[in-house]
């Protein structure tokens, strides 16, 4: 069979070549403007013809792949896909002509800083978007820099290219929301993956969060009570909290966990002490992930809006691919919400 060209879709769409192309590869310097209208009947042709994009021949004409990297900043082989930013990227991408490209290292790869600048040469990228959900995004930060590649991050906190969220005031709503409901002695439960592992050095929403509590608490003429639990980065089968955590001190009458993963975690702990959540004490997780809406019952949690924010950080990539000269765009700051579950009363 005959390839299908851009010809048949301009023919099955009664527009010219250059509309069509327009709709189907938007070009920021054309002359010619399509309408939304527009774009949707060229794709509704596009698929009715069968066509298919010559991405060889559109690289040429453009001196661009039409590629978006996407990489998870976060080590270990249980990580789960991060559904929500990568949806945002992806349907972004598809809006604008681009595909997403996943970029990996192998697991348990070390010398990080080495292996990415060869790893995203071979991708033939136009711009990066990294998602970050550990310390080793600030670790090959750098390298990222110095790559010429354009990137983007998500979930992590720049002045510039940056689509983040403002942990602090998730942290100070959902403190303020546990003292409304008459909890007074709230503990501000944190995970380290490490003996001595240093605030400064984990994920900017340890500090921010913490923070957000800290400010709520003395508002309130409360004292904070931060207890911090030592496991391993990646939940395991028998992984267990110990008991002494939680009893070597007076018990509290709330807990907020600093994620989903570590709520449901203490809420075993309580569960083999005979607590009840909500009777005997609350609980409360952070990111409404799926983790707090599957758990014996649903988490009180702050949402993350992981898919606005992919979508941004994408659409964000694209000025800087697409723009002349500009290198840098203002970074977007996103607002988590509350989610009101049943493990408070």
């Amino acid at each position: 069979m005959a390839r299908v060209t851009i010809k048949d879709v301009a023919n099955e769409a009664g527009l010219s070549l250059g509309a069509v192309s327009q709709a189907l590869s938007p070009n920021p310097n054309s002359t010619i403007k399509v309408s939304e209208k527009t774009v949707l009947r060229v794709q509704e042709a596009a698929r009715k013809v069968g066509f298919r994009p010559h991405a060889g021949a559109r690289s040429v004409r453009s001196n661009k792949f039409h590629n978006i990297g996407f990489f998870v900043a976060k080590k270990g082989v249980y990580t789960r896909p991060p559904e929500g930013y990568l949806m945002g990227v992806s349907d972004a991408a598809q809006r604008h002509g681009y595909r997403v490209i996943l970029v990996g290292l192998e697991n348990e790869q070390g010398h990080y800083q080495e292996t990415v600048p060869s790893l995203l040469r071979e991708k033939n990228l136009d711009a990066l978007v990294v998602a970050s959900y550990h310390h080793l995004s600030s670790l090959i930060h750098d390298e990222l820099t110095d790559s010429g590649l354009p990137v983007v991050y998500v979930n992590d906190q720049h002045k510039y290219n940056s689509a983040w969220l403002d942990d602090q005031a998730g942290g100070r709503i959902m403190t303020d929301y546990l003292i409304e409901r008459g909890y007074r002695n709230i503990v501000f439960a944190l995970r380290t993956h490490s003996e001595g592992q240093k605030l400064e050095d984990m994920h900017y929403s340890a500090l921010d969060r913490l923070g957000g509590y800290k400010k709520a608490m003395a508002a309130a003429g409360l004292e904070p009570d931060v207890r911090t639990i030592q496991m391993k980065e990646m939940l395991e089968v028998n992984q267990r909290i110990p008991d002494e955590w939680l009893l070597d001190k007076p018990l509290p009458d709330a807990i907020f966990a600093y994620d989903d993963d570590l709520a449901n975690s203490i809420a075993k702990l309580l569960y083999r002490r005979k607590l009840h959540v909500p009777d005997d004490i609350g609980l409360a997780g952070y990111n409404g992930a799926y983790a707090s809406f599957s758990a014996w019952r649903p988490l009180t949690t702050m949402r993350i809006p992981a898919y606005d924010m992919g979508y941004a950080a994408l659409e964000m990539a694209l000025r800087v691919v697409e723009g002349a000269d500009q290198q840098e765009v203002p970074s977007i700051k996103f607002r988590p919400e509350l989610v009101i579950g049943e493990s408070t009363r």
